[in-house]
């Protein structure tokens, strides 16, 4: 059975191995150093009234779903950095279940609006959790 809370700074080292984990198999087959992945974490959730949701299974963290608001204009959006399952979770409803998740503490707050940035692979995920496509396209540049 999967408990879902909210994450602490206690947390950074499980999300890390966590992270790390998920995104060791494709499409991606990144391979991150520990340091790198705790100060991915850290970087996340030092952003503007950042947080996020872990999955726990048996004591053991899972998936996570991190991110920060994101003041605009009329309306505050939440910018959702990371979402992650470990392999052995994926497809069974862990990455719906921490959006879900994230969605009902950020409508306490008042944000009404999840933003984030996917990979073409990912696009059939986010739709069945119901997110859409936005007229933004992301631009990059390398130096």
């Amino acid at each position: 059975m999967l408990e879902y809370s909210v994450v602490s700074i206690e947390d950074v080292k499980e999300l890390a191995t966590a992270m790390k984990m998920a995104y060791s198999e494709e499409p991606w087959n990144e391979k991150w150093s520990d340091g790198k992945a705790e100060r991915r974490i850290r970087a996340i959730m030092d952003g503007y009234e950042a947080m996020g949701i872990k999955a726990v299974s048996d004591g053991k963290l899972v998936g996570g779903a991190l991110g920060f608001v994101d003041p605009y204009a009329e309306e505050d959006f939440f910018f959702v950095s990371e979402v992650f399952v470990v392999p052995a979770w994926k497809k069974k409803g862990v990455g719906k279940a921490l959006l879900s998740e994230l969605e009902s503490h950020l409508k306490k707050k008042g944000i009404r609006t999840l933003q984030l940035i996917s990979i073409d692979y990912n696009q059939e995920f986010y739709k069945k959790a119901e997110l859409k496509n936005d007229c933004v396209s992301v631009l990059y540049k390398e130096i």
